[in-house]
């Protein structure tokens, strides 16, 4: 019994570097299987090739359209009501949706949630706009796809390697440590989703003298 309780125990961290080296090898190929079907959808050059893919693309682009109609709805309601419906001598009595349904004390009440409601909808969006969905490359030239602010829609950014440049951490963002500029443009992008470890690094730290597509 002991002998093969110490069979079992040596051979389990063979296993685990065999599944790891097996997850190594297959996690770049599939960047190769996917990367014609992503370029053709986001229209790229075959010059570039992808290097980095984040997860949720598909609830990112839900959310984002949701976040986009929802909006428009509520901010046009609230300035058709503000426009047509408000009343300064009604002004403190309760807004009323259909026949019986009190949606807010008072019309001040109302705007106040419309005007809460589309901020926060707004702040929100900002935040999504910032996702990199695919980041591509061509030598020192990048390009980074975003979420469009419709469905199936996206928004391309263009920069250079010596514009990619790590953001201090916000109060605000609790994910400081994936903000990065990309020149003019601000982004969110997760290290652990590059095709391989050595395209983040080589981005972030600049000191390799050839990028990681010139030694494939």
């Amino acid at each position: 019994m002991n002998c093969l309780r110490l069979l079992r125990s040596l051979s389990r961290p063979n296993y685990l570097k065999i599944s790891s080296l097996d997850y190594a090898t297959r996690h770049p190929s599939k960047f190769t299987e996917v990367q014609d079907r992503w370029r053709e959808k986001d229209d790229v050059s075959k010059r570039y090739q992808l290097i980095y893919k984040a997860p949720m693309d598909k609830a990112m682009n839900y959310l984002s359209t949701y976040l986009t109609y929802s909006t428009a709805v509520i901010a046009g309601s609230g300035l058709y009501f503000g426009i047509f419906d408000f009343d300064k001598e009604a002004m403190n009595n309760p807004v009323v949706f259909g026949e019986d349904v009190v949606i807010a004390n008072s019309g001040t009440e109302c705007l106040v949630y419309i005007g809460a409601f589309v901020g926060f909808h707004i702040a929100v969006k900002i935040l999504l706009s910032k996702y990199v969905l695919r980041l591509y490359q061509d030598g020192d030239n990048y390009l980074a796809v975003f979420q469009g602010h419709t469905f199936n829609s996206t928004v391309k950014h263009e920069f250079r390697l010596m514009d990619f440049k790590k953001l201090n951490p916000t109060l605000v963002v609790s994910w400081g440590d994936a903000r990065f500029s990309l020149g003019k443009k601000q982004a969110i992008i997760l290290e652990n989703y590059f095709k391989t470890p050595e395209y983040f690094n080589y981005l972030l730290n600049k000191k390799s003298a050839t990028s990681p597509s010139d030694e494939e």
